[in-house]
């Protein structure tokens, strides 16, 4: 190895401006050492009188320990903390001596009006941060985008996100409340308003922990204090004075904190939901549920109308709220079950069934059960279904025998009530609750989870936007449909359908008149057919399966022709079909909009059949 000596560096600079260099370094140290001239300003006795007499515009910066005693130096607040510092400057000594205290200033002048315009976010630019955060535009992302393209001022994503934060607080109030704050607010908001649309408490429980819990539900995971809040509006419980049946669920991922929010409402007959408020609940068992339904009745009261007596529930199969709707409406009334939900729940369950073919005959004809448009025709339908394929599994195939087990137990024993027969002018799902369940997330929150302290005042935004909507003032009012809408679909096919040389069989006179007519493409039925129909004399599943090749209907022959009645499968869904608007349009009760003859010129329009009677 050869070693090679390596020459000392000497810098290219000469001696003169090495001499510069030194000197610019050494003046600037001087000036980074340039200390400040403190005057004293005057002497106090202790030190509450020297803190008080130097006022609101100073705030704590540093403190020196020294033989003459404890220095606190104060900085001007108007100067930011982390950034250039005003060189204005106070300090109060305290003596170690004695209890004096005194103030000492500089006699600098205040320098820090030249930045304030530099500094912060500008105004102009938190307006329009405000305006988008309010229109559902809440990412810093999505904001710095939509600032830029409006040609602004542009702050940085650490300033951006603070103000966010300091907005949301001053917007939606703190991140914390405890069961105390929650009662305050619940007192604050319970008077009802003058205008229909406000928000208000309508009811509300706060348990704490040294009281003494109902029953045993509510000690159990008791995790600090229980609490149940409903509000609603003027407006909202107007429209649940109208309602006939109830819609009810329970949704997640609203709450940060994990609560679920519970959702009650009714349709009207165009199947749109109105929703009567919201509850926001520790927990969703029977005595929450229970609750909401009471509010309900408290409500009622409130704004001096009659009680509920409500004739449907339309749920999931959750025993909760079942068993709350039976505590607080102890009439008569049905439990349907929604078939959304139990369909999922069926076809999740036939898998097991091994042979693909059969699964799908049997998912056939439970469909085929779910059309039953009586309970009389529903129990005997149900009777032949499981004979049928009892019979079927004679050789001895278990996992037929297991599904026939479960559906026998699960669904006719205990929820039995999830085909369309069961209560006229009533939806057999909860679709329409769900579907608002999804408004809420996408529109109320914006797909964020808030604390429930925040998420109080946006449940208040929530109930308002919903009875505003339904202002009958409003351009697009959502108001409740007291008879069903005809569509221009609806009118076409209508038409059509009473151009057709269907025959249809008058069954008996009156006012209220009764007609039997063809399903699908039969053209004629028989006399047979129909007795067969009538007495339900069925004795197999397919039997009762040809049922289905025939529609009777009821309708009255003057201006109520809207409340007629048909069993066929689309009017069971939607409370009105092609058969009684097309008969309507037969009989001369109604006309179609000309819009909904749609018969190209030239063509020959089929001429009606005659409507022919039988006696039974």
């Amino acid at each position: 190895m050869e070693l090679v000596q390596v020459d000392q560096y000497e810098s290219d600079l000469s001696e003169e401006e090495l001499l510069e260099v030194g000197e610019a370094s050494q003046l600037k140290r001087k000036r980074k050492k340039n200390s400040k001239f403190w005057i004293k300003k005057a002497v106090f006795d202790n030190g509450t009188e020297a803190e008080i007499s130097i006022g609101n515009q100073w705030s704590k910066y540093y403190t020196n320990h020294t033989e003459e005693g404890r220095k606190v130096y104060y900085r001007c607040k108007k100067a930011k903390r982390h950034g250039p510092q005003c060189t204005a400057g106070l300090y109060l000594l305290y003596y170690a001596d004695s209890d004096r205290v005194a103030i000492y200033e500089t006699e600098a002048e205040h320098e820090h009006h030249q930045d304030e315009t530099h500094r912060g976010i500008d105004e102009n630019v938190k307006k329009i941060i405000e305006d988008l955060f309010n229109d559902g535009i809440k990412k810093p992302k999505q904001i710095l985008r939509a600032l830029e393209s409006r040609k602004v001022k542009v702050p940085t994503s650490a300033q951006l996100n603070n103000y966010l934060v300091y907005y949301r607080k001053k917007k939606y109030g703190s991140h914390k409340i405890s069961l105390g704050e929650l009662e305050e607010w619940c007192r604050n908001n319970e008077t009802i308003p003058v205008d229909e649309n406000q928000s208000f408490v309508v009811c509300y429980k706060i348990l704490y922990n040294d009281d003494e819990y109902e029953d045993e539900e509510d000690i159990e995971d008791d995790a600090g204090g229980k609490f149940r809040i409903f509000i609603s509006s003027l407006r909202l419980l107007n429209i649940a004075s109208k309602s006939q049946h109830i819609h009810a669920d329970a949704t997640y991922k609203l709450v940060w904190q994990g609560f679920p929010v519970l959702i009650i409402g009714t349709t009207d007959l165009n199947k749109a939901f109105h929703p009567f408020g919201m509850a926001v609940c520790s927990n969703e068992k029977t005595k929450d549920f229970q609750f909401i339904f009471n509010s309900l009745q408290i409500g009622m009261q409130k704004i001096g109308k009659d009680l509920l007596k409500p004739t449907a529930l339309i749920s999931d199969a959750a025993d909760a709220i079942k068993n709350g709707f039976k505590n607080v409406f102890n009439n008569s009334y049905e439990e349907i079950m929604c078939w959304a939900h139990m369909k999922r729940k069926i076809e999740n369950r036939i898998c097991q069934v091994d042979d693909k073919d059969i699964r799908k005959e049997i998912m056939e004809d439970i469909e085929l059960l779910q059309l039953c448009n009586s309970s009389t025709t529903f129990k005997l339908a149900t009777t032949l279904f499981m004979k049928k394929w009892k019979m079927n599994s004679k050789q001895k195939n278990q996992s037929i025998l297991d599904f026939l087990n479960y559906f026998d137990y699960e669904w006719l024993t205990l929820n039995g009530g999830w085909y369309e027969g069961l209560q006229l002018n009533t939806p057999s799902t909860n679709n329409a609750l769900e579907a608002t369940n999804r408004t809420i997330k996408d529109d109320g929150t914006f797909r964020e989870r808030h604390v429930l302290s925040r998420f109080l005042t946006i449940s208040s935004n929530i109930i308002y936007n919903w009875s505003t909507e339904r202002d009958p003032l409003s351009v697009n009012a959502k108001l409740f449909a007291i008879e069903p809408t005809i569509s221009l679909e609806l009118w076409t096919s209508s038409y059509q359908w009473a151009q057709s040389r269907k025959e249809v069989i008058c069954l008996s006179h009156g006012s209220l008149k009764k007609y039997c007519i063809p399903a699908r493409d039969i053209q004629s039925i028989t006399k047979t057919d129909i007795n067969k129909y009538n007495k339900n004399q069925w004795k197999t599943f397919n039997q009762f399966r040809k049922s289905h090749d025939m529609w009777c209907m009821e309708i009255e022959e003057d201006a109520n022709w809207k409340t007629s009645k048909c069993n066929c499968p689309y009017f069971l869904k939607n409370y009105v079909c092609k058969h009684i608007v097309g008969m309507a349009i037969r009989l001369k009760c109604c006309k179609p909009p000309p819009t909904a003859k749609t018969v190209p010129i030239g063509q020959k329009v089929s001429t009606s059949a005659q409507v022919s009677s039988i006696y039974p």
